[in-house]
């Protein structure tokens, strides 16, 4: 509660004040206790609720649009509050309730469908050597499953897992790249069979680590030079893995070039422009982003927005433009896993983003009154512009008791499903 707040008779609310309800949030219709008010109609909501006195917070209200010569909004002026306006208020706040419980299930499955698509990966990257026919085959009914998921829906969301598992780093990272990149794929209307082939790629991308020592891979410290040469050889030892492996032509060709940039500034060969294809383009911007928000040594890590927006601005000639532009677009400017302010003065995680509504993603909200495990999920798109986000917070900066109530991962996992179908798909630490 802010240290301007004051108790007001009900009849003097309008439009452009910002209130705070000393209600729980179950004995009201309101998506939060504490908001704006933007239209009649919440007035006459409030009034619904036979309170005598609200809580106004000057400093956090539109001042230019509270007119005092306009006369005051009064249950004397306003239709009457009879019965039915109540029942019906409470009918809506039974509604929200069922809403979120149906949310947390969504979450609970998307992450239960994760874990297994992550473990898929395991196996994959265990029996490689040993049963390459098998691994192939197993991978391929993965990017299958993960493909149906952009091909068969117009309603793709993008969701932020909360749960993973410890020390599974490069698997979550190959399922990320791999599930990113057949998203940016699809949203650039690729063919099916490129949308599964850049799938295929990706989880493969970093086959050749897997002759690279572990205590170079995991370093947190800046590599020397000849660890950075060694580390460097990883696309080379990937095509002989893959090689061997039979993995087809277009996988070996992003193996090898994953780390090439558009401005010759990549490694092994420094190739430039159209020397590197489409799919090596797709694989590579998709790399960068997971190892930006996931980095080896945690205290790196950018957050998803911090990622995008280094990337844009300081690395864009080392990318397609086309492609940037479509991850944007797909991620969001605030993308899953961000903090955000929103426009009632709320703070919350980014908890999914619906593919073709960037700017209306899904937030747990941060509310001292209600219990973390019972937290609000705001659904954006549901809001009708009445709440937005307007602007981004480094978890950081946020006092503890917040921090710990959102609970920001160090480490971002995403996952996408269908509003229409149910189905697996992907994640994101840094490695490569």
């Amino acid at each position: 509660m802010a240290d301007d707040s004051q108790l007001i008779a009900i009849d003097q609310v309008k439009i452009g004040m910002f209130i705070k309800l000393d209600l729980s949030w179950f004995e009201h219709s309101f998506s939060m206790n504490s908001f704006k008010i933007t239209n009649e109609q919440q007035i006459q909501e409030l009034q619904a609720l036979k309170l005598k006195h609200i809580r106004y917070i000057p400093s956090k209200s539109d001042l230019s649009k509270i007119n005092p010569s306009k006369p005051q909004t009064s249950s004397a002026n306003s239709p009457p509050v009879n019965g039915q306006v109540f029942s019906n208020i409470i009918e809506a706040k039974k509604a929200r309730f069922e809403k979120l419980a149906k949310q947390r299930e969504e979450l609970a499955k998307c992450e239960e469908k994760f874990i297994q698509a992550a473990s898929v990966v395991r196996s994959i990257g265990k029996t490689i050597f040993s049963q390459p026919e098998a691994t192939i085959k197993e991978a391929t009914k993965l990017v299958d499953s993960i493909a149906e998921i952009f091909l068969d829906s117009n309603d793709t969301v993008m969701h932020l897992i909360q749960q993973t598992s410890a020390n599974e780093e490069l698997y979550f990272h190959a399922l990320n790249v791999s599930v990113l990149a057949m998203m940016i794929a699809s949203e650039m209307k690729c063919t099916e069979a490129q949308i599964k082939s850049v799938g295929m790629a990706a989880l493969f991308h970093d086959l050749g680590k897997v002759n690279i020592p572990d205590k170079i891979l995991n370093k947190t410290e800046p590599l020397t030079k000849p660890e950075q040469n060694f580390f460097e050889l990883h696309p080379d030892y990937g095509v002989e893995v893959g090689k061997k492996a039979g993995l087809p032509p277009v996988v070996l060709e992003v193996i090898a070039s994953h780390h090439e940039y558009l401005d010759g500034t990549g490694y092994p060969k420094k190739l430039k422009a159209d020397a590197i294809r489409m799919p090596t383009r797709i694989v590579t911007i998709a790399n960068v982003y997971d190892n930006l928000c996931n980095h080896i040594d945690p205290a790196q890590s950018l957050t998803p927005h911090e990622a995008l927006s280094s990337m844009y601005a300081h690395r864009r000639a080392q990318f397609d433009s086309a492609i940037m532009a479509t991850l944007i677009k797909s991620l969001g400017v605030y993308p899953p896993g961000t903090i955000v302010r929103l426009s009632n003065e709320a703070i919350g995680l980014v908890m999914n983003v619906n593919v073709g509504k960037p700017l209306r993603p899904r937030v747990l909200v941060y509310d001292a009154e209600i219990p973390k495990e019972d937290a609000i999920i705001l659904d954006l798109a549901d809001e009708s512009g009445d709440i937005s986000v307007t602007g981004s917070i480094r978890p950081g900066l946020l006092p503890k008791v917040i921090f710990d109530y959102l609970n920001p991962r160090k480490r971002v996992n995403y996952y996408f499903d269908s509003k229409s179908k149910n189905t697996p798909a992907g994640n994101s630490k840094q490695s490569s």
